[in-house]
């Protein structure tokens, strides 16, 4: 006996049967063909018709291709868009018929659309439209909406036959810099298009304001394209990009603060430049920089007709992307830091690696010219003449031995007093010496050991002689040292810095050497030990 419920999963059963093909029916494996009957009864006929052949998609097709002169873009690619599409003619229209037209004055209407065109406006709106239109002409930008702001924007986009690029390239950058304070977001959609328009039409990046370059730079994706000028260091958006895209904020650092921002705002940026000059050539950038390839659609997320719809594949020189780049910025900021720290009297410094001690030898160069260091050595007071220093002597008496003899008997017996009201006073300590303040026969601390001797006491073996070769500046003893003992110099230098940091408050080792202003303290600390 089976189960009912089976029944259920009897799907042919249940399910209609499926037709045969008609008596006399001609059957087709063309799937892309039509079939026709033409005729009626008997006399009825059936023919199959293959569909019109498809078109070749455009997609490789290339309008233009040519090299930016002096940019970090190599190749530009203008490729036609794949398909053909109508439904923005009515725009187009629009736009050409309304172009010219103008409006002496209307009030504000708030207008808002998704996509703003000019038949979803009123009577109202669109007199105001062309009003406000004419006023941003005249560099008033006077109070508006977004959609207002975008549909003139669709309007410079698409209008090929009207206007010549650089007047709408101007229209588009004037827009951006009279709105962008109120309405922030212009910044993103603006930049791009601005982007996809100047590589369109061979346009070289527009002169803006360093401040808005800047920004621009930070929310497009192809940050390249606004780099004016790569083999002229000086160009401020290629300085404040390159310094900016590094992964150490100074910004951040606790050096950087209201007293020391003035430092760092005048010398950080500067001394990296001059620093990038001296020795690494980042002119042609080939050597550093890696070439990276991208395929962008044109004017994304703006309304745009067929003919003006493209896609634009580029190759580039990629400042985000190259990773040995960035560390190696991120190097020469944090050295730029410690020379600033160096400055300003701040003795603490931050741990570098990745540099060379010429790079290094040429940013203490900058600073010894453009900012020398408060060095933190104790240095001998010299005598103010001013002060009568006779007023501060004792009255001299000569010596009496039997006075001194009180002296040192009444101090004696002061002791004595002093130990016998302590109750758990061991008789035996009362020698004519104090005890030991650690209750043990070690030695008491010698005043003048310091946190660069208690750390050089502190290092095991291996690490002591590391120190020593460093502080005697032998580089190649170092690394045939810590050949012969299994141990990478780096991780030597880090140990040493980490127990400096617990000794000393601060590590004492960059880039191989000690740091300058440490060392006399450490050749002083390994002199006392030996």
């Amino acid at each position: 006996m089976t189960d009912e419920r089976d029944d259920f999963w009897d799907l042919p059963s249940i399910t209609p049967k499926r037709r045969g093909p008609l008596p006399g029916s001609v059957q087709s494996p063309d799937t892309d063909a039509a079939e026709v009957s033409f005729g009626t009864g008997s006399g009825s006929r059936k023919y199959v018709i293959p569909l019109r052949g498809r078109e070749p998609e455009k997609r490789s097709e290339v309008i233009l291709r040519y090299t930016p002169d002096n940019s970090l873009i190599l190749d530009v690619k203008i490729c036609r868009w794949p398909t053909d599409y109508s439904y923005y003619n009515r725009f187009l229209q629009d736009t050409e018929k309304y172009y010219r037209a103008k409006c002496d004055d209307a009030p504000f209407v708030p207008f808002f659309s998704y996509m703003p065109q000019y038949n979803q406006m009123n009577i109202d709106q669109l007199r105001f439209y062309l009003y406000w239109r004419r006023q941003v002409g005249h560099g008033n930008f006077i109070k508006t909406d977004y959609s207002y702001i975008f549909l003139y924007l669709y309007e410079l986009i698409n209008l090929e036959s009207v206007s010549t690029p650089e007047k709408r390239l101007a229209a588009m950058c004037s827009l951006l810099l009279g709105y962008r304070d109120s309405f922030r977001s212009l910044d993103k959609y603006v930049g791009e298009w601005i982007c996809d328009f100047c590589l369109i039409h061979r346009l070289p990046p527009p002169e803006l304001p360093a401040g808005v370059t800047d920004e621009l730079m930070s929310v497009v994706a192809l940050r390249e394209f606004f780099v004016r000028d790569r083999e002229n260091i000086h160009d401020t958006a290629l300085r404040d990009f390159i310094i900016r895209n590094n992964t150490y904020k100074y910004e951040n650092s606790a050096a950087y603060n209201e007293t020391t921002k003035p430092l760092f705002d005048r010398h950080l940026v500067r001394s990296v430049i001059y620093t990038l000059e001296k020795t690494e050539n980042i002119k042609d950038g080939e050597p550093e920089l890696s070439r990276t390839r991208v395929s962008r659609t044109a004017y994304n997320g703006a309304l745009c007709v067929s003919g003006t719809k493209c896609r634009i594949d580029a190759e580039y020189l990629s400042l985000n992307r190259s990773y040995r780049f960035r560390g190696m910025i991120s190097s020469l900021v944090k050295c730029a830091e410690n020379n600033i720290r160096a400055a300003a009297g701040i003795r603490s410094r931050l741990s570098v690696s990745g540099i060379s001690a010429g790079a290094s030898d040429v940013m203490r160069e900058y600073f010894d010219l453009n900012l020398p260091a408060v060095r933190n050595h104790p240095v001998k007071k010299k005598q103010d003449d001013g002060v009568r220093y006779e007023l501060y002597d004792a009255a001299s008496t000569g010596f009496d031995p039997g006075a001194a003899a009180k002296l040192e008997e009444s101090s004696w017996e002061l002791t004595r007093r002093l130990v016998e009201e302590e109750e758990d006073t061991d008789p035996e300590q009362v020698s004519g010496a104090l005890p030991d303040a650690a209750g043990s026969d070690a030695p008491a601390p010698d005043d003048d050991e310091n946190g660069y001797v208690s750390l050089c006491r502190s290092l095991p073996e291996q690490l002591l002689t590391v120190l020593k070769l460093t502080a005697e500046g032998d580089g190649d003893g170092v690394r045939l040292y810590c050949l012969q003992n299994g141990v990478l110099p780096d991780a030597a230098y880090s140990d040493i810095n980490s127990a400096a940091y617990e000794h000393t408050g601060d590590i004492i080792i960059e880039n191989g050497a000690i740091i300058e202003d440490y060392e006399h303290d450490v050749s002083d600390a390994l002199n006392m030990i030996r």
